[in-house]
């Protein structure tokens, strides 16, 4: 074998031992951290804390009712529920004040948005205020919740001493495409947070998840609340972060059916659904963006090309393709999906990249980001991530 030839060989093999680290200890550290295994481990507090929910929505009538119902018929103890309007015009305020029989739930309606706030952290940020909990639940209005989700999750947050809990949800789909997709984003998303880090002290491991964020109150208002994220889009993830800074501890589980979250109707909405965000995790540098998406391509692409074009030297890559593919399948169902999805890795990826480059190109074409019919300069942006 030529050095060249040697040289293409330890590509595969390069590849292979990214797969192996990068994605399946993650995925071999999730499959034990389920809601419901880890806190039937521990013992329930001698006195459960109030919980705090806070909720905020806008323009989401066609999902607000099933998520708050689900919250209000939890069997947690000691429980309040913020929902929040944020400026709504569909009935989505309607829903909220007709279910604002239950005394449990207070619903707040934003009308105007403060110069220097993304909507959706100005709401969370009045949701804290507005909250009494020594505990608060930061999630979305279109989570579905079981009975004794909160109550679980509470009582392993006790038991373990920890400021900061988020979980990820179970995300419905229909259809093999959106399945897939959905499969490659928590395998992206796995593979950048490295949970199994998140408890240890290393800074760079941190974690935070908009469908579920239980923080305690006192290492919130520690950190100043959301007042330093005040215009990051990227709210849920810098939340973690925030925390992390500020000497919280944390750690990240899998919900396993405890909350359950359609994400989008359809394979491609689930990609423009990424146009807001894609970009602000490249912290809307064209260089980074440009990384993640060769390393992302290179990583779900690399295995089979070298399987198919290296010749006498892809060893490697044929290992490296099978790893993948079956990571690749063992995440999707890991995560409520199907195992079957492996062959569906490199559509996937490639999907992936696109929506990231999508992401980029309307950002920098419009000059900004538009959310929640607010335009916000990108410029302005820029000077606000949360570093």
């Amino acid at each position: 074998m030529s050095s060249f030839q040697l040289l293409i060989e330890l590509g595969g093999w390069f590849l292979f031992v990214i797969w192996a680290v990068m994605v399946g200890i993650p995925s071999l550290w999730f499959i034990g951290r389920s809601l419901k295994r880890m806190s039937d481990r521990v013992p329930e507090p001698d006195s459960w804390p109030t919980v705090s929910v806070v909720v905020p929505a806008r323009d989401e009538g066609h999902k607000i009712e099933a998520g708050l119902k689900s919250l209000l018929a939890s069997d947690y103890p000691s429980l309040e529920v913020i929902a929040l309007d944020d400026r709504s015009r569909d009935e989505t305020g309607a829903i909220m004040d007709r279910l604002a029989n239950d005394a449990r739930l207070n619903v707040i309606h934003i009308t105007e948005l403060p110069h220097g706030w993304l909507g959706k952290n100005h709401a969370l940020q009045i949701g804290q205020q507005r909250s009494t909990g020594e505990w608060i639940l930061f999630t979305d209005g279109d989570v579905v919740y079981q009975r004794d989700t909160i109550r679980r999750s509470v009582r392993y947050a006790v038991a373990t001493g920890l400021d900061h809990l988020p979980m990820y949800p179970s995300i419905e789909s229909e259809g093999i495409f959106e399945a897939a997709f959905v499969a490659a984003f928590g395998v992206i998303f796995a593979a950048g947070t490295q949970p199994w880090l998140v408890p240890t002290r290393w800074m760079r491991a941190y974690a935070g998840v908009g469908a579920f964020n239980l923080v305690r109150r006192s290492a919130l208002e520690r950190a100043n609340g959301f007042e330093p994220i005040r215009l990051d889009i990227l709210d849920d993830v810098k939340l973690g972060k925030m925390l992390k800074q500020t000497g919280s501890k944390a750690e990240v589980l899998r919900s396993g059916d405890a909350i359950r979250i359609r994400w989008q109707q359809s394979a491609w909405a689930c990609i423009t659904g990424l146009e807001k965000n894609a970009f602000a995790s490249a912290n809307y540098s064209i260089r980074e963006l440009l990384v993640i998406c060769g390393v992302t391509c290179a990583v779900f692409c690399g295995p089979l090309a070298g399987t198919l074009f290296a010749g006498n030297a892809r060893t490697g890559y044929v290992a490296a393709a099978v790893l993948s593919h079956m990571l690749f399948g063992f995440s999707a169902q890991l995560f409520g999906h199907s195992f079957w999805l492996f062959p569906m890795l490199v559509p996937a990826g490639l999907a992936f990249v696109f929506a990231f480059l999508r992401s980029g190109w309307i950002t920098l074409r419009q000059g900004g980001v538009r959310w929640r019919d607010t335009f916000y300069p990108l410029e302005l942006l820029r000077r606000n991530i949360y570093q």
